[in-house]
């Protein structure tokens, strides 16, 4: 094609048509200008789908995670609710009544039956440090992704707050009165079982009667209690997140 266009280029000289020549090269050059930009074009098109393709498998794959979070965390909500209503329960129990040491034993063991979320991040994490998050075309989801890290940050403070409060405070307090131990047979689920099955110990009833009449004690359930509300609301807080983030990618999923 190339020798082509130079022969027809010679001809016109030598044949002494100059402005003929000029003409015909102008318009040589602006087919060669139109052929690379449709090549241009082509390869564009080419890496938008390929990117587009690769956007596709991230939006799976993200998809996968946080739907996995999703379950997990509402498995652990339901335990901490459990919990919460525990220490309500405690709370509210009549201090001049009779008292009912299993019963006791029993909330007891279901307030310490809290769960942690333990959120799954490496899609996330591996997407964010690629650089493949900015693959995603929807400026929002970008965004909301970018806000996983903070949510989480935010419910890991009031999980250990939780639990130093628990381990330093509210456990060691529980234990100058009844027997942890005694709060086991309430701990029933399906991360927590054991072959060896620790028996209750006895002790005075008038244990139990202090426990509830303790002010110190008091003090540290209502705490705890406290404690116990924060990490609920943040895992509702979460909840909503990952349902809005799941529902942003299905947004922008191409299902066949």
């Amino acid at each position: 094609m190339i020798k082509f266009f130079r022969d027809v280029r010679q001809k016109l000289l030598s044949q002494g048509k100059t402005g003929k020549y000029f003409k015909y090269a102008i318009g040589e050059i602006i087919l060669v200008v139109i052929g690379i930009l449709i090549a241009l074009q082509i390869n564009n098109w080419n890496n938008q789908q390929q990117n587009i393709e690769k956007e596709q498998r991230i939006l799976s794959s993200l998809h996968a995670e946080f739907s996995q979070n999703l379950e997990e965390l509402r498995r652990d909500h339901i335990l901490n609710i459990y919990s919460l209503n525990a220490c309500v329960a405690i709370l509210s129990l009549d201090k001049q009544g009779p008292v009912d040491p299993k019963k006791i034993d029993s909330l007891i063991g279901k307030a310490y039956n809290y769960a942690t979320f333990d959120a799954r991040v490496g899609v996330i994490t591996d997407i964010i440090a690629s650089g493949n998050l900015e693959l995603i075309r929807d400026e929002n989801l970008r965004y909301v992704l970018n806000q996983w890290t903070a949510e989480l940050n935010d419910y890991v403070e009031d999980v250990i707050i939780r639990r130093d409060y628990w381990v330093q405070n509210f456990g060691p307090l529980v234990d100058s009165f009844i027997p942890t131990r005694n709060s086991d047979a309430a701990q029933d689920r399906p991360d927590y079982k054991r072959e060896i099955v620790i028996k209750p110990m006895e002790v005075p009833a008038e244990n139990y009667v202090r426990f509830l009449n303790d002010l110190k004690m008091d003090g540290a359930m209502f705490n705890y209690y406290i404690n116990q509300s924060f990490v609920t609301t943040n895992e509702e807080s979460i909840e909503a997140y990952l349902l809005n983030v799941l529902t942003l990618i299905e947004q922008n999923r191409q299902h066949d």
